[in-house]
């Protein structure tokens, strides 16, 4: 039992304490011992302890601000939409395979790549074998690359 007069604030119930520095700490008491009485802070946060002298009952003002802080805020709702269209309905295979260079072995090689991820349904890696042949160099690129020069091995 705490050396004061006062009884202790039942569990659940919103504290008020007095600060020298601003706003009176408002808080939910959530237990005691012996001593102190620990509060935790309206809407959650960061639990504190006050000697149950320093509290008091929370004034009208401070009850709106703690039924504020502790109403949950309703999601929003959203807005039933239509489809102004009816849905665009794919192809399975958008894309033709893409046709190898004549002659060149490695347009050849991916060609057959894209074939193989096209039967197993791996749509994905088939472009990219697509990509990979577009892109593929089948003329003397216009910008050389500098030779790199490579340091010399040391003895």
């Amino acid at each position: 039992m705490p050396a004061s007069d006062r009884p202790l604030p039942d569990l659940g119930t919103f504290m008020a304490a007095d600060t020298p520095e601003g706003p009176p700490r408002l808080g939910k008491v959530t237990a005691w011992d012996g001593e102190l009485v620990h509060l935790q802070r309206p809407g959650g946060g960061a639990a504190w302890t006050a000697a149950p002298d320093g509290l008091r009952r929370p004034t009208e003002d401070e009850h709106a601000l703690i039924r504020v802080l502790t109403t949950p805020v309703p999601a929003a709702a959203t807005p039933h939409r239509t489809c102004p269209e009816p849905p665009v309905v794919l192809a399975e295979q958008a894309v033709p395979p893409a046709e190898p260079t004549p002659g060149c072995p490695t347009c050849e090689l991916v060609a057959v790549w894209e074939r193989d991820c096209l039967r197993r349904h791996d749509y994905s890696r088939a472009a990219d074998f697509r990509v990979e042949m577009r892109n593929h160099p089948h003329t003397e690129p216009k910008l050389g690359m500098p030779e790199v020069r490579r340091p010399r091995e040391l003895p």
